[in-house]
C-alpha cells in the first residue's frame, strides 16, 4: 500500500446543501458574508472593501474551509480512514484601479499578496490478511499529520458589463510564484519499524491561476463557469516496497471545472437562487494518468437585494 499526498489548491467543491449572502455597503465601506454548508462541512467566505477614490479601490476576502468525511484506503477493502482538513485563505488586493468606468463597462486591474494555510489530519485502520503471510500483523493504524504555509503575490483582473437583458463579469487571478513551508509527520503501526516518520521543508511552486465567468440573462437566469489550476513539485513521506521510510519528490498538477446553472426568484427585498453544479476535477501525479473526480451539487441561496 502506498498513498501520495497532493496539495489541491483550492479546489475543494463537495455537494453543497444550503448557502445564504449578505451584503452591505455604507458609504465607502462594503462588506460581504456567504456561509455555505455542504455535505462533509462549511465554507464561509467574507469581504471587506473600501474606496479610496471614483477609479480605486481597496479590497480584503478571507476563506475559511473546514471538511471533514470518512472513506476507505485505497485498495484496501477492510480499511477505514478518517479526514479533517482545516483551510483558510487569505486575497489582499490593497490596489484595485478602474481603468474604464462607465454605467455599462468596468474594466479593473489590481495587484497584492495570497495567503494560505492548510491543516490536515487523517486517522484510521487497515486489515490485510496478506500480512500475516509475511509474519506481519494484519491489523494496523495508520496516522497522518500534515500543515502548510503559502504565499505569494497576486494580480487580478476584470470586466464588468450591463445591458438591457445582460449583467456578465469576467474576472482571472493568478499567482505567478509562491513559497510554501510544510511539517508532515505519519505513523503506521506496529507494521513499520520505526513506527514514526516526521520530514519539513521549504520550497516553491509556480503558478496558480484562477479564472470565472458569472453572468445574469432577463434578470431571472444565471450561469457560471469556474476554472483554477495549480502546479506544484514537493516531498511527502512515503514507504518502500522494503517498508522503509522514504520521502520522494513529487510534481502534482491539479485542475477543476466548475458549471452552475440557476434560476433567480425575487421576492421583495430578497432574491433566491435555485440551481445546479457539476465539476470536473483531475490531479496528475508527474508523467502518470491523471486522477479524475466529478461531482454533482444543489445551489439554494438567500441574497439580500434591498433594504
Amino acid at each position: 500500500m502506498k498513498k501520495t499526498y497532493a496539495l489541491l489548491l483550492l479546489c475543494l467543491c463537495p455537494l453543497c446543501a444550503y448557502t445564504q449572502n449578505t451584503q452591505l455597503s455604507i458609504g465607502s465601506f462594503s462588506f460581504s458574508l456567504s456561509p455555505k454548508i455542504l455535505e462533509d462541512g462549511s465554507i464561509t467566505d467574507i469581504g471587506l472593501g473600501l474606496d479610496y477614490a471614483d477609479r480605486l479601490k481597496g479590497e480584503l476576502r478571507f476563506r475559511n474551509t473546514i471538511s471533514s468525511k470518512n472513506e476507505e484506503i485505497a485498495d484496501v477493502a477492510d480499511s477505514l480512514n478518517a479526514v479533517n482538513e482545516k483551510l483558510f485563505e487569505v486575497f489582499f488586493l490593497p490596489i484595485e484601479y478602474a481603468f474604464v468606468k462607465s454605467p455599462s463597462v468596468r474594466l479593473w486591474t489590481g495587484a497584492g499578496v495570497y495567503y494560505e494555510y492548510d491543516k490536515l489530519i487523517e486517522k484510521g485502520f487497515f486489515n490485510m490478511p496478506e500480512l500475516e503471510a509475511n509474519g506481519r500483523e494484519r491489523i494496523n493504524a495508520y496516522q497522518n499529520d500534515f500543515a502548510m504555509h503559502l504565499i505569494g503575490p497576486l494580480i487580478d483582473a476584470g470586466v464588468d458589463f450591463k445591458t438591457s437583458w445582460l449583467n456578465t463579469s469576467l474576472s482571472a487571478g493568478i499567482v505567478p510564484l509562491f513559497f510554501l513551508s510544510a511539517a508532515q509527520k505519519m505513523s503506521i503501526v506496529p507494521l513499520l519499524d520505526p513506527h514514526h516518520a516526521d520530514y519539513t521543508q521549504n520550497t516553491r511552486g509556480s503558478p496558480y491561476f484562477y479564472a470565472r465567468m458569472d453572468s445574469i440573462f432577463f434578470k431571472y437566469i444565471n450561469l457560471v463557469l469556474l476554472y483554477d489550476t495549480a502546479q506544484l513539485q514537493y516531498k511527502s513521506i512515503d514507504f518502500d516496497d522494503n517498508l522503509h521510510w522514504i520521502t520522494p519528490e513529487s510534481t502534482v498538477l491539479t485542475q477543476s471545472l466548475k458549471i452552475e446553472a440557476s434560476l433567480l426568484l425575487p421576492l421583495g427585498n430578497m432574491s433566491f437562487q435555485v440551481g445546479y453544479g457539476y465539476t470536473f476535477d483531475s490531479t496528475r501525479f508527474g508523467s502518470a494518468s491523471p486522477i479524475d473526480s466529478n461531482r454533482q451539487y444543489i445551489i439554494l441561496t438567500a441574497r439580500k437585494t434591498g433594504d
